[in-house]
């Protein structure tokens, strides 16, 4: 198999370099990924039975560059009809958008619901770290609390009872799914992210509640979990 570079078109500075072989006489594209420093180039991989490219999905690279981030709580409730617990935050100003997939379960009979653009009290629930899923990072989230002075990093949950004292209500109803009691975290949306995600706007309030159907002790589960990628 004979090699005859015919031609070669580098970038000034980094990103991706083509070149153009004659392989056996047939002209062939060779793509190299270069990792933005001059010289600093990372081999294209494959299976060594097919010859498929080995690939990860955008979101998957988010979790590795450790811009993927989840916020989880579990909340038993009262024996109670429409009881609630509410997980959510507030988005901040600018281009970095977060791409949002909500994840719910309940023990007993209950519905999820997203809302967008949340009026509610601050300082009337409990604050949760967000974590960073790639946990060889320590990147802080750009999402808000739900305080008077609100915090990056944390998002705020709520009891039935903070809820029903904080005057929540929201403009919005983005999504609504009725839970399946005991079956386990449930994407609400779909099956693949593309009918799970949701890009939610800047210097909005977000909030994601779970809430019983009929009069039962109920254990809710609430797990956001979305990246943030500016755009373009």
């Amino acid at each position: 198999m004979a090699f005859d570079s015919v031609e070669t078109k580098e970038p000034s500075t980094g990103g991706t370099a083509f070149k153009t072989d004659l392989i056996s006489a047939v002209h062939t594209q060779i793509v190299k990924l270069d990792g933005g420093a001059e010289g600093s180039s990372v081999p294209i991989k494959s299976d060594p039975a097919t010859g498929a490219l080995n690939t990860i999905d955008h979101a998957h690279h988010e979790i590795h560059s450790g811009s993927s981030f989840a916020v989880h709580i579990d909340n038993i409730t009262a024996s109670a009809d429409n009881a609630r617990t509410l997980l959510g935050f507030e988005t901040p100003a600018g281009t970095k958008w977060a791409h949002l997939v909500v994840i719910a379960s309940a023990s007993a009979a209950a519905e999820v619901f997203l809302y967008e653009g949340v009026t509610i009290d601050d300082d009337e629930g409990t604050e949760l770290t967000i974590l960073d899923r790639n946990r060889n990072t320590a990147n802080t989230s750009t999402m808000l609390s739900f305080e008077a002075t609100p915090v990056a990093g944390q998002a705020t949950w709520m009891t039935e009872a903070q809820v029903n004292t904080a005057n929540f209500s929201a403009t919005t109803i983005l999504d609504h799914h009725i839970l399946v009691a005991g079956a386990g975290p449930k994407p609400a949306g779909g099956n693949t992210r593309s009918t799970q995600e949701w890009v939610l706007a800047p210097s909005t309030k977000y909030a994601v509640v779970v809430q019983n159907i009929g009069a039962s002790v109920n254990t809710h589960g609430i797990t956001l979990d979305w990246y943030e990628h500016t755009d373009l």
